[in-house]
């Protein structure tokens, strides 16, 4: 809507400062006007069907509106979209039925500019119509609250920001934790191992090395002595093994994207040789976040045992796969075999350090392999899984974050 103009030229300003007369037939016209005019909200005219007829020069100013001309009769309605349309649409029906309503929303400028309001809509009767029988012209009054919805959001996303960053910092402090009570648990295994473990060979190496200083057939001598040199051996591979065991706790992460399907393929060319007749199979693999080199040996360790406990089976098989689970958001990596299982009641001292559930004469090894898978894949925040049963086969899992979902 313009500003007014009484014939002799007078304003809407002189008007209010008590220039103009009473008198004046178009006072009253010119005052509404012009306090419409002089409020900072946004103040029209809607018809019945939802057309504009007016506007105040603050909310043409606050609409971005250039030319009110090429918008007279437009529809207002079309003019919000999105969640605040359906709020519309309701206080409009009420407020053409006679009640005045309100309701709040997303509205931009016509230059597209974003935009919050509260909207009032009130009745205006026809004094010409019977009645004042509906439907009703509409008085729509907008304020522009733009800076109060900003300042929310703004309060809403600081808030977010600082609930992410809670629960960042809580599954930091439980993984912390969980690191804590699992390298307590493992340096309470490494003091066993100390003085049970590790003795034995050096018991054997003692006693041993008495026989065969004591006996003077040649025969037992060279057996003693293949004796100590196998106590020896494992005693070596032991230490060996507590050494790594120790430096992947030590060791810091060089965490990138790893291809576990070249890192596979690595590990494959690497081991194959060592059981040929072995049917080596493996799905498609993802890429995990994590430190190549810990992998490449937490792969090796699980196939290599996969293989050794196999040698004995008429068709070895070994597969590796790989699972999704959206709700967790992790990769789960299996290595099946069908070899020699284990009791799955004891299935979980597997991954404690010297725990082994086979007989040093049945199949070799110094127990610290799958202590130092777990150690490896806990210190990059996943677990660790066994499964299977005597004499026919095992599976050996490991998860990982799956940071891309």
């Amino acid at each position: 809507m313009s500003r007014v103009e009484g014939p002799d030229g007078r304003t809407d300003r002189a008007l209010l400062s008590g220039d103009v007369p009473v008198t004046d037939p178009s006072w009253k016209e010119r005052y509404l006007t012009g306090v419409h005019d002089l409020s900072g909200d946004c103040i029209k005219v809607v018809d019945h069907s939802g057309r504009l007829q007016s506007m105040n020069l603050r909310g043409q100013q606050a609409m971005q509106v250039e030319d009110f001309r090429a918008c007279q009769g437009a529809d207002w309605l079309s003019f919000w979209e999105g969640e605040a349309r359906e709020a519309m649409l309701d206080a409009f029906a009420l407020a053409t039925a006679g009640t005045p309503a309100q309701f709040s929303g997303y509205c931009p400028t016509m230059l597209g500019e974003p935009r919050w309001w509260d909207v009032i809509l009130a009745p205006l009767p026809d004094p010409a119509a019977p009645d004042h029988a509906g439907p009703f012209d509409l008085l729509v009054v907008s304020r522009d609250v733009t800076d109060r919805v900003q300042a929310q959001q703004a309060l809403e996303r600081m808030n977010a920001t600082l609930a992410d960053e809670v629960q960042r910092q809580t599954e930091a402090l439980r993984q912390e934790k969980q690191l804590l009570i699992q390298t307590n648990e493992e340096l309470e295994n490494i003091t066993y191992a100390m003085s049970h473990d590790l003795l034995t060979p050096v018991r054997h190496l003692l006693s041993f090395a008495r026989l065969a200083r004591q006996t003077h057939e040649a025969g037992k001598r060279d057996r003693y002595l293949g004796i100590i040199e196998t106590s020896a051996l494992n005693l070596s591979g032991m230490i060996d093994g507590v050494m790594q065991f120790s430096r992947a706790g030590r060791t810091s992460l060089r965490l990138q994207p790893v291809d576990l399907n070249d890192l596979h393929a690595q590990v494959q060319r690497d081991l194959q040789p060592t059981a040929p007749g072995v049917h080596w199979t493996a799905g498609p693999l993802p890429t995990v976040q994590g430190d190549a080199q810990a992998l490449r040996t937490v792969l090796t360790i699980l196939c290599g045992n996969a293989l050794k406990y196999t040698r004995d089976q008429p068709s070895p098989r070994v597969h590796v796969s790989a699972s999704h689970d959206p709700h967790a958001r992790t990769w789960r990596v299996d290595v099946q075999d069908n070899g020699a299982g284990f009791d799955p009641e004891y299935g979980h001292k597997l991954f404690r350090l010297f725990q082994r559930l086979h007989h040093q004469n049945e199949f070799e090894g110094t127990g610290t392999g799958l202590a130092l898978v777990r150690r490896v894949i806990t210190r990059q925040g996943g677990s660790v899984q066994a499964t299977g049963r005597r004499g026919e086969g095992a599976v050996f899992s490991f998860t990982l974050p799956d940071h891309a979902g």
